[in-house]
C-alpha cells in the first residue's frame, strides 16, 4: 500500500517523532513556558475545531458500543474536575475534602487543559481512522498493472489504456490529498502527546518538589512547636484571669496542666498524621505520573523504530495512546482517610483551630515551593 505512494509519508511523522523523543530524553522542555497545562503552542490551526464542532463529536455515538457516545470516556474526569472547581469556588467541606481537592488542584492533574488535550486527541484520532487510503492505492496498483499488460499498438485497447491511464491520475490526486491529511492528523497527534507528555514530566517534578516540603517540615517541627505554645499561652491566659478573680485553686492548675499536655500530644499526633497522609497522596500522584510517562515514551518509541511502515500500524499505535490517555483519566481516582472529629467540646475547637493553622501553613509552603 504506501510503496503505491511518491516517496514514505511517513517520513515526516518519523522526522517530528524522533525530535520530540531526542527533547524528551535530553531533558530538555518542549517550550519555554513553565506553567503545567497550560497554552499549547505546537498546534496546526487548520485542524482545531470551534467549541460546538467538538462537542458534537463528543455527543455523537461511537461505532464499537451502542448506546456509548463519544464523550463517555472522559465523564468520570469530567465529575473529578467538577469536584476540584466546585470545591476551589464554595471551599465546602470537611478536611479530607480540603486536603484532597487542594492537592489535586495544586497538582494540576485535573485540569480542564488536560481534559481537552484527551478530547481533541480522540476527535483527531477518529478522522484518521476514517480516512481510506487502501482503496485508491489497491486501484492505483491494479490499474498500472493492466496497464502494462495492455498493447498500445492495438487500437482496441488504446481507448482502455487512455481511461485507466486518466483514472489512475485521479486516483493518485486523491491519494495525494488523503496523505497529506493523514500527515497533518498524524503530526497534530504528536504534539497533543508532546504537550501531555511534557506536562506529566512537570506534574512530577511539582510533586517531588512538594514531597521534599513536606519531609522537611516534618523533621523541622518549628511549626508544631509554635502551635503547642500556642496552646499552653492560651491556659497561661486563662488562669491568669481566674488568679485575678480568686477563683483557681491546685486542682484546677493540676487539670490545666493535663489538659495542655493531652492536647499538646493531639495536637502532635493529627500533624504527624496530616503531613504523612499529604506526602502519600503527593507520591501516589507522582506515581502515576510516572506510569502514564512510561507507557507515552513506548509507544512513541514504537512508532519512530517500526520496521515496516504500515498505516495499519502506525494506526494501531496511535490507538495504543488513546487507550492510555483514556484510562489516565478514568482511574483518574485518589482518596484519602482523615479523622474528623466533632465540635462539642472545648478540646474540639482547639484541636480544629490548631490542625487548620498547620494545614494552612503547609499548603503555603507548597504553594511558595511551586512558583
Amino acid at each position: 500500500m504506501v510503496s503505491a505512494l511518491s516517496g514514505n509519508p511517513l517520513d515526516p511523522i518519523k522526522t517530528n517523532l524522533y525530535s520530540i523523543i531526542q527533547a524528551c530524553h535530553a531533558g530538555i522542555p518542549m517550550t519555554a513556558d513553565k506553567t503545567i497545562f497550560g497554552l499549547r503552542f505546537h498546534s496546526n490551526g487548520r485542524l482545531q475545531l470551534p467549541i460546538d464542532g467538538l462537542k458534537l463529536f463528543l455527543d455523537s455515538p461511537t461505532k464499537e458500543v451502542k448506546g456509548k457516545r463519544h464523550g463517555d470516556d472522559l465523564a468520570a474526569y469530567r465529575d473529578l474536575l467538577n469536584a476540584v472547581e466546585s470545591f476551589e469556588r464554595d471551599h465546602q467541606g470537611g478536611f479530607r475534602d480540603w486536603m484532597l481537592f487542594t492537592v489535586l488542584g495544586h497538582s494540576h492533574i485535573v485540569k480542564p487543559a488536560l481534559k481537552s488535550a484527551v478530547e481533541q486527541y480522540k476527535y483527531h484520532f477518529y478522522n484518521l481512522t476514517e480516512l481510506d487510503l487502501k482503496k485508491p492505492s489497491a486501484f492505483i496498483k491494479s490499474a498500472e498493472e493492466e496497464i502494462a499488460r495492455l498493447n498500445p499498438k492495438k487500437k482496441e485497447e488504446v481507448a482502455r489504456i487512455e481511461r485507466l491511464t486518466g483514472m489512475v491520475a485521479d486516483r493518485k490526486q486523491t491519494l495525494d490529498l488523503l496523505t497529506k491529511k493523514w500527515l497533518a492528523l498524524a503530526e497534530e497527534l504528536n504534539h497533543i502527546i508532546a504537550y501531555i507528555k511534557d506536562n506529566l514530566v512537570k506534574i512530577e517534578k511539582l510533586t517531588d518538589a512538594s514531597i521534599a516540603i513536606l519531609e522537611g517540615e516534618k523533621i523541622s517541627r518549628k511549626k508544631e512547636g509554635d502551635l503547642i505554645e500556642d496552646i499552653k499561652a492560651q491556659f497561661k491566659e486563662r488562669l491568669r484571669a481566674s488568679l485575678h478573680q480568686g477563683t483557681i485553686t491546685r486542682e484546677d492548675l493540676e487539670k490545666a496542666k493535663e489538659e495542655v499536655s493531652s492536647l499538646s500530644k493531639q495536637t502532635a499526633d493529627l500533624i504527624r498524621t496530616d503531613v504523612y497522609t499529604l506526602t502519600q497522596l503527593y507520591v501516589a500522584i507522582h506515581e502515576y505520573c510516572g506510569k502514564a510517562c512510561n507507557e507515552l515514551d513506548r509507544r512513541v518509541d514504537e512508532i519512530q523504530n517500526k520496521k515496516h511502515d504500515s498505516f495499519d500500524e502506525d494506526l494501531e499505535l496511535y490507538a495504543q495512546v488513546e487507550k492510555i490517555l483514556v484510562s489516565f483519566t478514568q482511574e483518574c481516582c485518589f482518596d484519602i482517610k482523615v479523622e474528623d472529629f466533632g465540635t462539642e467540646t472545648e478540646h474540639d475547637l482547639i484541636l480544629m483551630e490548631k490542625r487548620k493553622e498547620m494545614l494552612e501553613h503547609l499548603f503555603d509552603l507548597l504553594r511558595q515551593g511551586s512558583l
